[in-house]
């Protein structure tokens, strides 16, 4: 390395632990915290979280001891799984924090919900979730994720249903005024075919800014997929992949008829008839098909090219 060249690496001690060293181009130079509820050796208590030899047991713990807005990480080790049974029984109430799970499939840290009122609540500002497997494990679960700031990014993250009649109506719901603006939802995939289900995320209030992109969507939501009847503005929603069982049409992605911004590249199928998969009539459209599942023909641009 030349004379007077920084390293990316930083190296930060852990009071009663280990030295930790990441690279600080891709990471943080922040708190880092460990969670792991298979821990022998951790525990919710200060002195712990510091290292993955004695992590603490929860997020909810952990997102308690992060500092607002000073980039701080929780690292979720893989198998850790969580129960949220109360409402805002896990609030991501502290500003600017990573939640980032590690481990894929079976590892994959779960999250699983277990009362209708049971929720994540996002109560503060530029909130990341990364790589949660989160699981619907009651009937009927009003709103799984309720986001109440702006500047929330759900990345890389699973949603499924427990067992059948275990299902979330909502999974994730913006709120009802302008104070959740810029909600980017990607690289997500659903699975969630209970008949009762109404929106994968249902955009109901003003927000700006919002940002659904390259999601796989399987379920059947009676409303729709992606959208809602909140005036936004300026959102984007692209290259999406869905399929609704629903019949209603335009169930894979409708916005109010005033709100505006792009939707582009999606393609989505169901039981809706041909041209009935799609509305938002003030944004810019391109490139988005839908197709009738019933009738054995290819999907079809969707408005219809004139």
């Amino acid at each position: 390395m030349a004379s007077g060249q920084k390293s990316p690496l930083f190296s930060r001690h852990q009071p009663g632990g280990v030295f930790t060293v990441v690279d600080e181009a891709n990471f943080t130079t922040g708190n880092v915290w460990f969670v792991d509820s298979g821990s022998a050796t951790g525990a919710d208590s200060v002195g712990a979280g510091r290292n993955p030899d004695k992590p603490f047991l929860t997020i909810d713990y952990a997102v308690g001891q992060c500092t607002a807005n000073n980039g701080d990480y929780i690292i979720v080790m893989p198998g850790h799984a969580e129960t949220v049974a109360l409402a805002a029984g896990l609030a991501l109430d502290v500003a600017g924090i990573t939640v980032k799970g590690l481990g894929r499939g079976t590892d994959q840290p779960t999250i699983t919900l277990t009362l209708d009122t049971a929720d994540v609540d996002v109560d503060a500002a530029n909130i990341t979730v990364e790589n949660i497997h989160f699981v619907a494990n009651y009937a009927d679960i009003a709103a799984a994720i309720d986001v109440n700031a702006t500047d929330f990014t759900l990345r890389n993250c699973r949603f499924s249903e427990a067992a059948t009649d275990m299902n979330a109506l909502i999974w994730v719901q913006d709120a009802l005024a302008a104070a959740s603006d810029r909600i980017t939802i990607e690289n997500c995939h659903a699975i969630a075919l209970d008949a009762a289900n109404t929106h994968f995320v249902n955009f109901s209030g003003t927000g700006s800014g919002h940002v659904v992109r390259n999601n796989i969507l399987i379920g059947d939501w009676g409303t729709v997929c992606i959208g809602g009847a909140g005036i936004i503005i300026n959102c984007a929603i692209l290259d999406n992949r869905i399929y609704n069982v629903s019949a209603s049409a335009e169930a894979a992605i409708h916005v109010a008829d005033t709100a505006t911004g792009i939707v582009m590249g999606n393609m989505a199928g169901g039981t809706a008839a041909q041209a009935q998969g799609i509305g938002a009539t003030a944004c810019a459209l391109a490139e988005n098909y839908y197709g009738d599942l019933g009738s054995d023909v290819s999907a079809i641009l969707e408005p219809v090219s004139t």
